[in-house]
C-alpha cells in the first residue's frame, strides 16, 4: 500500500520531483512519489525541504491514505519538524508539520496511538510553547505562526478524542501551555478569538477525563477560562461556561470557582441567550451541592442570589425555570441554613409562577416537583407555616395534589404534612380548601411513600375539630384501620396516631367501637413494640370517654382491661402513665343499656332554662273557642307561607340547575373550539417546519453547489498558477548557474504570495457568507419569536375572558346556592319554631282543659287538685333542674374542650419547635392538669346525657334519676384539688406572659377571635373549672328541693350532695394549706441572715406581722424598722433590709410552747412580755394592736399540741 495524491496534487508532486529530481538520491530513483518527498525531507536545500513537507501534508487530506502515511513512516518524520531549530528555520516546515499530523489523527485512532507511542504529546505541546516566543516576536511573519497555533491545537483536540491518550495529556506541564494560550492578546480581536477558541475546546477535550479536572485547576485554567466569560464572541463565552460546568463536578474545582469570585461571574452571564443561561446556571446548580457553595450565596445574597431570582417570572421559559429550581432545591437542601433561605423570598416567586401550570410534558412535570420539593423543606421553617396562609402556599399545595403525577403529589403531601405540625389556623386552612378529601384519597395509592406522606398530612389535620369531623365522615375510620393493618411500621404507626385524634370524636369512637375497632386496639396493647403500646393506651383512653364504649369494653372485652393493666407495669414511664388514665377512664360508671339510644349528641335537645320554670302561672280565662280559630287561621296561614317558599326554592333549584347545565354545555363547546384551534395550530406549526426545512435543505443544496464551484476555480486557478511555475522553472534552466537561485526564490516568493492571496480571498469569501447566513437566521428569529409573541397575547387575553365569564358564573350559582339554602334555613326555623309553639299552646289547652274539667265534675276535690297540680308542676321543675344539670355540663364539657383544642395543645405543639411561643414550664402553670379534668367531666357529660336519652327513649315512663351518677362519680372530683391549687399561680402567669411576650398576645388574640369561642376570653374560661364544684353543690341542692323524700332518686342525690360538700371542702383545705405553704415560702425567701434549721416546718403557719418594737428583757429597743412575724409556734424579729424593699434581716426567734405566757407590761406605752426560757418584750402604736397581738399569741400557744417542747429555743444571728 502507497501514498496516493489527488488528480491536482498529483501533477504539481510530478512536476515537482521533475525540478528536483537531481536531487534525490539513487537508491529512490525508482521509487514512488511519496517515497522520494520523504527523501527529501533531509534536503539541506530549504524551498526543496518545505515543498516536499508540504505535498505529503496535503496528500494525507485524502482518508485512503490513513494508514499508507503510517506505514510510510509518516509519523515520525512529521514529529520530527516538531523542534525548535526547525522553527528557527522555516515556520512553514512546522505548520505543514503540525498539519500532517493533524489529518491523520483526524483519521483514525490508530494513528493517533501512534503519534503518542512516538513521542508525540510531548513534540506537540514543546512546539506549542515555542510558539508562544513567536507570537510575541516582531522578526516573524505573524500569519505562519498563527496558522502553525491553529493547526496544533486542532491536533491536540483531535487526539484528546481518545481516552488514553487524554488521561496522558492532562499533566500539569500542559495545562500550563494551553493556559498561556487561553490568555492570549492581540490586537486582532479575530485573531486573539481564533487562538483562544481552539485552546479553550483543546482544554475541554483534555478535562473530559475525570482525574485531569484537578491538574487543570492547578495550572490556573479555571481563573483563565472565568475571564472568557467577558468575551464578546458568543462561540467562546458558550465554550467556556460549559468548561466551567464540567470542572464544578470535582470539590476541589469548586472551591477554586469561589475564591475566584466565579459565582459572581456565572451569574454575570444570566442576561446571555438561553443556551448560556441554562449552562450556567447548570453549573451553579453543581456548586451548590456542597455547604461551602450554600453558605457562600447566603453570605453574598445581592450579588449571586438575588441575580437569579431576578430571572423570575419563568413561567415563559420552561427549561431555564426548571434549572433555576435545581440551584434553589440545592440551597433549600442544607438543614442549618434552611432558615435563612426561607427569608430570601423564593417562595414568593415560585408560587406565582407555577400557579395554573398545565402538565403537559416532562419539564413540566419536572418543575412542578422541584417546586414541590422546594415547598417541602421551605415549610418546616415555623415562619413560613405562620405565613403560609397569607403567601398562597397552602392554596398552592392544593392545587399541586390534585395533578395526576405520583411524585408531584407525594411531595405536596409531604409538604402539608410538614406545614401542619404547629398552628391551627393552618391546619383550618388546609381543610376549607378541600385538602382533606384529597389526602384521603392519596391513602388509596399503589405507592407506599404516597400514602406515607399523606397519613402524615392527615395525622396533623385531624388535629383541628373541622377537619377531624370531615376525616370520619370521609371513612376516615376506615383508612385508619387499613392502615394499622400494613405490614410497614412506619404506616402501621401513622395509622394509630390517626386513629387517636379520631377516637376524641363521640361518633367516631362510638362507631369504631360499634365496628369491631376493638379488637384492633388489643393486638395494640398486647403488642411487643413500645411505640404501639402507647399508642394503643391512647386510643383506649379516648374510647373509654364513651360510656356504652365503657359497657362494651367491661362487658364483652375481658382481655381487654387485664391488657391495660399490665401495661401499668411497663418500664417506659409514659406507657405506664396513659394506661393508669385509660383504667381510670375504664372504671368510670356507665348505664345497664344504651339499646335505643343510637341518635347523636347533635339530636338531644338543647334545654333552655329561664325563671318561667320555677314560677306557677294561674290558668287562662280566655275564651277557648277563639283560640282555637285565631291558632286554625294562623296555622293555615303559615302553611300557605311555607308551601310557596318551598314552591320559590324549587323554582330557583330548577334555575340554577339549568344555569349549571348552560355553563357546563358552553365549556365543554369552548373546550373543543379551543381544541380545535390548538389542533389546527400544531397543523400550521407542523407545515412550516416543513417549509423551513425544505428552505433549509435547498440553502444547504445551494451551499454545496457554491463550495464544489469554488474548489474547481482554486484548482484551475493552481493549475495556472502551476503552469506558470512550471514555464518559469524551463526558462531558468537556460540561465546560468548563479542565476538559479535567485529565479528559484523569485518562484517560490511567488508561490507564497498567490497562496497568501488565495487565504485572505477565502478567508474574506467565508466572513461575507457567514455574516449573510448570521443575518438571515437572525431574521427569521425576530420574526418567529414576534409571531409567538403575538399568538400568546391574544391567546393570553382569551383565555382571561374565558376566566371571567366562568368566575362570574360560578359567583352567580354561589349566590343563587347561597340565597335558597338561606331560605330554607329560614322556612324550616319557622317551622320548628311554629311546631314548638303550637305543641306547647296544645300542651297548655289540655291541662287547662283537664283542670277545667276536674273542676266542674268534683268540686269537692278541689284541694287535692291543687295538690296535684303543684305536684305536677314540682315535678315540671325537677325535669327542668335536670336538664339544666344536664345542659350546664354540656356548656362546662365544650369549654374545657375549647381550652385543649384551642389554647393547650396549639401552645404544647408549638413548645416542641424551634420558636415555642410558651415555655412547657409555663404551659403547665397555666393549665395544670385541665386535660384530666376534661377527660374526667366529658364521661360525666357522656353519662348524664345517655341518662336523659333513655328517659325519653322510654317515653318518659320512669323517674328521671341521676343522683346515683354523681353518688359513683364523686371519688373522681379530687383532683380539682390540684387545679383549684395552682389557679393564683396560673392567673399571675398567664398575666406575666401577657404583659411580657408579644407572640403569647398575638396569639391570644388570634384565637380568642375564632367564632366558635362565642366572645369567650381564656382568662374566663380558667376559672370555669374552680366555680365547678360550687356550681354542683348549688344546683344539686335545687334539685333535692323539688324532689320528694320518697322519690327513688331523693337517697342518691343527699348523699351525692354530700360527698360533694365533703371533696369541696377538702379542695379548700387544701387550698389553703397550699396558699399556707406558699407563703411561708414566700417570707423565707425574703429574709436574710441565719435562719433556723426547721424553719419551713411542714405543720408551721403563718399566722400574721406588723411593725411592732421588740426588745430583751434586759436590753432597750434598739433596732430600726422592726418587723416581727407570728407563725403558730414561733415569735420572729426582723427588720427591715437596708438596701431591697420588701426583705427583711433576720434578728431573733422564740418558740411558743404551752408553757409560754403573755403578760401586761405597763412600764412602757402599750407594750406586752413574752415570758418563756427567756423574757422577751414588745412595744406597739396603740392599745387596740396592743390587744390584738395578745390575743392572737394565746390564740397560738392554745392551740398548740400537748407534746410540744416545753422550753422555748431562741436564735441570734452570728454577726
Amino acid at each position: 500500500m502507497s501514498i496516493v495524491f489527488d488528480a491536482s496534487l498529483d501533477a504539481q508532486v510530478g512536476q515537482f520531483l521533475g525540478d528536483v529530481d537531481d536531487l534525490v538520491d539513487a537508491q529512490y530513483k525508482n521509487a514512488g512519489k511519496a517515497e522520494k518527498l520523504i527523501s527529501l525531507v533531509s534536503s539541506k536545500e530549504r524551498p526543496v525541504k518545505e515543498n516536499s513537507i508540504a505535498f505529503l501534508a496535503f496528500a494525507n487530506q485524502l482518508p485512503q491514505n490513513k494508514d499508507a502515511a503510517r506505514e510510510a513512516g509518516l509519523i515520525p518524520v512529521f514529529l520530527g519538524l516538531l523542534s525548535e531549530p526547525t522553527l528557527a528555520e522555516s515556520v512553514s516546515m512546522v505548520k505543514h508539520a503540525s498539519m500532517g499530523l493533524m489529518f491523520l489523527a483526524n483519521h483514525s485512532d490508530v494513528n493517533k496511538q501512534a503519534i503518542e507511542q512516538a513521542g508525540g504529546l510531548e513534540k506537540i505541546f514543546d512546539v506549542l510553547r515555542y510558539l508562544l516566543a513567536y507570537l510575541k516576536a516582531t522578526d516573524v511573519k505573524k500569519e505562519d505562526v498563527i496558522n502553525t497555533v491553529s493547526h496544533t491545537l486542532n491536533l491536540v483536540i483531535i487526539m484528546a478524542s481518545l481516552a488514553p491518550i487524554r488521561e496522558k495529556m492532562g499533566a500539569v506541564p500542559y495545562f500550563i501551555v494551553l493556559q498561556n494560550y487561553l490568555t492570549y492578546q492581540n490586537e486582532s480581536v479575530d485573531v486573539q478569538n481564533q487562538i483562544v477558541e481552539k485552546a479553550l475546546s483543546a482544554v475541554n477535550n483534555v478535562c473530559l477525563h475525570k482525574e485531569n479536572k484537578d491538574n487543570a485547576r492547578v495550572a490556573g485554567c479555571i481563573e483563565a477560562v472565568m475571564q472568557l466569560f467577558k468575551s464578546s464572541k458568543v462561540q467562546i463565552v458558550d465554550s467556556a461556561i460549559r468548561m466551567i460546568y464540567n470542572m464544578t463536578i470535582i470539590d476541589a474545582n469548586r472551591e477554586a470557582i469561589r475564591r475566584c469570585n466565579g459565582l459572581e461571574s456565572l451569574v454575570s452571564i444570566l442576561n446571555q441567550q438561553d443556551a448560556i443561561r441554562l449552562i450556567a446556571l447548570k453549573a451553579i446548580s453543581n456548586m451548590a451541592v456542597d455547604r461551602q457553595t450554600i453558605e457562600y450565596v447566603m453570605q453574598n445574597k445581592d450579588t449571586v442570589l438575588q441575580p437569579i431570582l431576578d430571572l423570575f417570572p419563568l413561567d415563559k421559559n420552561e427549561q431555564i425555570f426548571d434549572q433555576v429550581l435545581v440551584v434553589l432545591q440545592n440551597l433549600v437542601s442544607e438543614d442549618s441554613l434552611i432558615e435563612e433561605v426561607s427569608r430570601t423570598g423564593i417562595l414568593s416567586k415560585i408560587i406565582p409562577s407555577i400557579k395554573g401550570m398545565p402538565l403537559q410534558n416532562t419539564t413540566q412535570q419536572s418543575i412542578l416537583l422541584k417546586s414541590s420539593c422546594i415547598i417541602s423543606g421551605l415549610v418546616t421553617i415555623e415562619d413560613v407555616q405562620q405565613s403560609a396562609i397569607n403567601e398562597g402556599i397552602i392554596e398552592i399545595l392544593i392545587d399541586l395534589i390534585k395533578y395526576q403525577s405520583v411524585d408531584i403529589r407525594k411531595e405536596a403531601a409531604r409538604s402539608l404534612a410538614n406545614a401542619t405540625p404547629y398552628y391551627d389556623d393552618v391546619r383550618g386552612e388546609v381543610g376549607k380548601l378541600g385538602g382533606v378529601p384529597l389526602c384521603l384519597d392519596l391513602l388509596l395509592s399503589s405507592d407506599k411513600e404516597v400514602v406515607k406522606q399523606a397519613a402524615r398530612a392527615l395525622v396533623n389535620l385531624a388535629r383541628n375539630t373541622q377537619n377531624e369531623e370531615m376525616i370520619y365522615e370521609a371513612k376516615g375510620l376506615e383508612h385508619s384501620i387499613r392502615l394499622i393493618s400494613q405490614g410497614e411500621k412506619d404506616l402501621k404507626m401513622l395509622g394509630t396516631k390517626l386513629l387517636v385524634n379520631l377516637s376524641l370524636n363521640e361518633k367516631a369512637r362510638i362507631s369504631f367501637c360499634q365496628k369491631g375497632g376493638l379488637t384492633i386496639v388489643l393486638g395494640l396493647l398486647t403488642s411487643p413494640d413500645q411505640e404501639l403500646q402507647l399508642q394503643g393506651t391512647k386510643i383506649a383512653t379516648n374510647l373509654a370517654i364513651s360510656g356504652r364504649n365503657r359497657k362494651l369494653i367491661n362487658e364483652s372485652m375481658p382481655d381487654f382491661v387485664p391488657a391495660v393493666q399490665r401495661l401499668v407495669q411497663s418500664s417506659s414511664a409514659e406507657i405506664k402513665t396513659q394506661a393508669e388514665v385509660a383504667i381510670s377512664n375504664l372504671s368510670f360508671p356507665y348505664e345497664k343499656s344504651y339499646e335505643g339510644l343510637d341518635f347523636g349528641l347533635e339530636e338531644v335537645p338543647e334545654f333552655q332554662v329561664s325563671q318561667s320554670f320555677y314560677e306557677h302561672e294561674e290558668d287562662d280565662d280566655e275564651d277557648e273557642e277563639d283560640k282555637e280559630a285565631a291558632q286554625q287561621q294562623r296555622i293555615q296561614e303559615e302553611e300557605e307561607m311555607r308551601v310557596a317558599a318551598e314552591n320559590e326554592i324549587q323554582e330557583r333549584k330548577r334555575i340554577m340547575e339549568e344555569e349549571v347545565k348552560r355553563i357546563e354545555q358552553r365549556r365543554k363547546q369552548e373546550e373543543e373550539r379551543r381544541a380545535k384551534e390548538e389542533e389546527e395550530r400544531k397543523v400550521e406549526e407542523t407545515r412550516k417546519q416543513e417549509e423551513e426545512r425544505l428552505k433549509q435543505l435547498q440553502e444547504d443544496m445551494e451551499r454545496v453547489r457554491l463550495e464544489e464551484e469554488e474548489k474547481k476555480r482554486v484548482l484551475e486557478e493552481e493549475r495556472k498558477r502551476q503552469e506558470e511555475e512550471d514555464r518559469l522553472v524551463a526558462a531558468a534552466q537556460h540561465l546560468a548557474e548563479q542565476e538559479k537561485a535567485a529565479a528559484t526564490k523569485e518562484a517560490h516568493d511567488r508561490q507564497l504570495r498567490l497562496a497568501k492571496e488565495d487565504e485572505e480571498r477565502k478567508k474574506k469569501e467565508d466572513e461575507e457568507k457567514k455574516r449573510r447566513e448570521e443575518e438571515d437566521k437572525k431574521k427569521k428569529d425576530e420574526e418567529e419569536r414576534k409571531k409567538r409573541e403575538q399568538e400568546e397575547a391574544a391567546k393570553k387575553a382569551r383565555e382571561e375572558e374565558e376566566r371571567r365569564i366562568q368566575q362570574e358564573e360560578e359567583d352567580k350559582l354561589k349566590l343563587m346556592q347561597q340565597e335558597i339554602l338561606a331560605r330554607e334555613e329560614d322556612v324550616k326555623r319557622k317551622k320548628e319554631e311554629e311546631e314548638h309553639r303550637r305543641k306547647k299552646e296544645e300542651e297548655q289547652r289540655r291541662l287547662a282543659e283537664e283542670q277545667r274539667r276536674a273542676q266542674e265534675a268534683q268540686d269537692k276535690a278541689s284541694q287535692e287538685a291543687a295538690k296535684a297540680a303543684q305536684e305536677a308542676s314540682r315535678a315540671q321543675k325537677r325535669t327542668h333542674i335536670v336538664q339544666e344539670i344536664v345542659q350546664v355540663e354540656v356548656n362546662y364539657v365544650r369549654n374545657l374542650g375549647l381550652i385543649v383544642k384551642k389554647f393547650l395543645n396549639p401552645l404544647t405543639s408549638a413548645a416542641a419547635s424551634k420558636r415555642p411561643i410558651l415555655t412547657a414550664d409555663k404551659i403547665k402553670a397555666i393549665f395544670s392538669i385541665v386535660e384530666i379534668i376534661h377527660n374526667f367531666n366529658s364521661m360525666l357529660a357522656d353519662g348524664l346525657q345517655s341518662r336523659v336519652k333513655r328517659w325519653l327513649a322510654d317515653n318518659k315512663k320512669d323517674h328521671l334519676l341521676i343522683g346515683d351518677i354523681f353518688f359513683k362519680t364523686t371519688d373522681f372530683m379530687t383532683v380539682y384539688s390540684t387545679y383549684i391549687n395552682n389557679y393564683n399561680n396560673a392567673i399571675k402567669t398567664y398575666k406575666e406572659s401577657r404583659a411580657n411576650n408579644v407572640p403569647f398576645v398575638q396569639f391570644i388574640r388570634k384565637v380568642e377571635a375564632d367564632p366558635e369561642l362565642r366572645d369567650q376570653e381564656l382568662e374566663n374560661l380558667l376559672i370555669t373549672p374552680v366555680q365547678q364544684l360550687p356550681r354542683y353543690v348549688m344546683l344539686l341542692s335545687d334539685l333535692i328541693k323539688t324532689t320528694n323524700e320518697d322519690h327513688p332518686d331523693y337517697k342518691s342525690l343527699v348523699v351525692a350532695l354530700d360527698k360533694i360538700k365533703g371533696v369541696t371542702s377538702y379542695v379548700n383545705e387544701r387550698k389553703r394549706d397550699a396558699e399556707d405553704a406558699m407563703t411561708m415560702i414566700s417570707i423565707h425567701q425574703n429574709l436574710h441572715g441565719k435562719l433556723p434549721n426547721n424553719f419551713l416546718a411542714p405543720h408551721r403557719k403563718f399566722v400574721k406581722e406588723g411593725t411592732i418594737q421588740f426588745g430583751s428583757s434586759s436590753g432597750s429597743f434598739k433596732d430600726k424598722d422592726p418587723v416581727v412575724f407570728l407563725f403558730t409556734d414561733m415569735l420572729m424579729m426582723t427588720i427591715k433590709h437596708p438596701n431591697k424593699p420588701n426583705e427583711y434581716k433576720y434578728r431573733y426567734s422564740v418558740m411558743l410552747t404551752s408553757s409560754t405566757t403573755v403578760e401586761d407590761f405597763p412600764r412602757i406605752n402599750n407594750g406586752f412580755l413574752v415570758k418563756g426560757a427567756q423574757w422577751w418584750m414588745f412595744s406597739c402604736t396603740s392599745a387596740q394592736e396592743k390587744q390584738q397581738w395578745v390575743e392572737s399569741i394565746n390564740k397560738c400557744i392554745t392551740l398548740l399540741p400537748k407534746s410540744s417542747p416545753s422550753s422555748s429555743t431562741t436564735s441570734v444571728p452570728s454577726k
